[in-house]
């Protein structure tokens, strides 16, 4: 036995020893390239990335990392995306979020913003609102410019008052009003100028439109008290109800 020719028995061990290798680095390969699919193919910007952000997921999605196709994001949300780009407003550790899609355009997202700052003053730091834009896709109507503009006074920390102004004039939106708003607000007029034809402010809106179609929304105003759903105009104890049960989950 031990006359034998050993030359087999090395290159198998090598063989054994090489294959060993290649398999973990595919194995390595594969789990990271696969950790950045599932972030990357969302059909949203990289903005929705930060630490503090999560997504309410569809129970019902199964992950598959053999799949070669895109994974949609309407079939992966099961509720609006929390992330720390939308305007907001309250406690960001508060337990119930309020997320509010709308369009300044929109005369019954005018009343029911009344709702939510009454709702808001009643809770202070137990409630976060976030705001979403969910304007007219068409990028040289009023509605999608005033979306923009108010982007970019929250490039200034000027959003809520610029918002609500806004809400205020939404019979009157245009480049005129927008300006004279910022004015008014003594926003840096370079700086807003500039930023009106910025495409990174654009692609924040683009992401809440995907964002909302995703979800299946047709219509403004359209309300998430955490993952409950509240299409059109909502009264004050209403929403005051539907804020007390989620609080006392």
């Amino acid at each position: 036995m031990f006359n034998k020719n050993k030359f087999p028995v090395l290159l198998f061990i090598i063989a054994s020893c090489v294959s060993v290798i290649v398999l973990f680095f595919i194995y390595l390969i594969f789990t990271l390239n696969w950790s950045y699919f599932k972030f990357s193919q969302l059909e949203i910007s990289e903005n929705i990335k930060q630490d503090n952000d999560y997504y309410f997921i569809n129970e019902n999605y199964n992950e598959d990392p053999y799949t070669t196709k895109k994974p949609r994001l309407k079939d992966m949300l099961a509720g609006p995306i929390i992330n720390s780009i939308d305007p907001s407003m309250g406690n960001s550790e508060a337990s119930v979020y309020i997320v509010e899609f709308s369009d300044y355009e929109c005369s019954y997202c005018a009343k029911q913003e009344q709702v939510l700052k009454k709702v808001l003053q009643k809770y202070e730091d137990r409630v976060r609102l976030i705001w979403k834009d969910y304007p007219k896709t068409d990028k040289n109507s009023a509605s999608y410019n005033a979306a923009v503009a108010a982007r970019c006074a929250k490039e200034q920390d000027k959003f809520w008052p610029y918002h609500d102004f806004l809400f205020n004039k939404n019979k009157e939106l245009g480049k005129d009003a927008f300006l004279r708003v910022a004015d008014l607000l003594e926003l840096d007029m370079d700086l807003f100028n500039s930023c009106l034809d910025n495409p990174k402010v654009k692609r924040y809106i683009d992401d809440n439109i995907k964002e909302a179609d995703a979800l299946g929304i047709t219509g403004v105003p359209f309300i998430y008290v955490n993952k409950q759903e509240i299409m059109g105009e909502i009264s004050e104890d209403e929403l005051i109800r539907i804020i007390e049960i989620e609080l006392n989950r």
